[in-house]
């Protein structure tokens, strides 16, 4: 990542910079620039999972 780029709320989860409880509360008020940058199949999957599920594309 280079500077220019911002980090996100999946990546902060995915790197361990947010609890599960945090996550969960804030990705319900994310929208359209969090599908943006990382895509619906994996926003998605962040609505529907568990803690210490982490999405892992086939």
């Amino acid at each position: 990542m280079n500077g220019s780029e911002m980090i996100n709320l999946i990546d902060e989860y995915e790197a361990g910079q947010l609890t599960y409880e945090e996550f969960q509360m804030y990705i319900w008020g994310c929208g359209q620039r969090l599908i943006n940058d990382v895509g619906l199949e994996k926003f998605i999957f962040y609505l529907n999972a568990e803690e210490g599920e982490y999405y892992a594309k086939e």
